[in-house]
């Protein structure tokens, strides 16, 4: 049986929008669709809403069908604890009412959610139905909310308070590659900041591709709902 190979970056703002795009460039050309996550706030001082020029490559993206996932209300900066591994309902509650207000303000309607470094409290899991998410993807897996299903798969990120180290995305490229061959989902990611890497980005390349040549079929987030 073939797994899937989701594919997604992070942390996609002014300074990274070159970076994302000419990765998801590199990523097209091998039939690999890429999944953004997107916030409203990133590192207390960014703000999409006021980023015309990220805003609208986003809306493009969006309106081409490329399947935007949202990030969470405001990503920290790397060093700072994961904004909603910890909350309970009536916090992730208010934080998921400001994000997704603001969001659809500059116009993204998004019905899947994944935390920053993709940890996720139960509270956050219980109140995410109540803005019409379809799909939430944590540390864990997928977890389908329309049907109650759970997907266990493993995610390799890099970057992004993961590792970027050359060992790391050695060690990415294997567990892809591995995963791929014995049917596994692979869920692959990486932040937009260590893209302007080219060695990251190469070998964030490669891990993609090596997961498809194992036999990977590569989709996007939306074909698991």
């Amino acid at each position: 049986m073939r797994g899937r190979l989701l594919v997604s970056v992070s942390s996609i703002f002014s300074d990274t929008r070159g970076a994302v795009a000419g990765m998801m460039k590199l990523l097209d050309a091998e039939g690999i669709p890429v999944s953004l996550l997107v916030a409203p706030h990133i590192d207390g001082n960014w703000r999409l809403a006021r980023d015309h020029r990220t805003r609208d490559w986003l809306l493009a993206q969006q309106e081409a069908g490329r399947v935007l996932i949202l990030n969470g209300f405001d990503q920290a900066v790397q060093g700072r604890r994961s904004e909603f591994a910890n909350l309970d309902a009536h916090e992730a509650r208010l934080r998921l009412a400001g994000a997704t207000r603001q969001m659809r303000r500059i116009g993204f309607e998004m019905d899947i959610f994944a935390p920053p470094r993709w940890r996720m409290s139960p509270g956050t899991l219980e109140v995410l139905p109540e803005f019409d998410f379809a799909l939430a993807a944590s540390t864990r897996g997928l977890h389908n909310l329309t049907d109650g299903s759970f997907r266990q798969c493993r995610n390799l990120s890099v970057g992004e308070g993961f590792g970027a180290a050359k060992w790391w995305r050695r060690n990415v490229i294997r567990a892809a590659e591995r995963g791929a061959a014995r049917g596994n989902t692979i869920r692959l990611s990486v932040s937009g900041r260590n893209l302007e890497d080219r060695k990251v980005s190469s070998d964030f390349l490669r891990a993609a591709v090596a997961a498809v040549a194992a036999g990977a079929d590569p989709g996007d987030y939306r074909a698991m709902i």
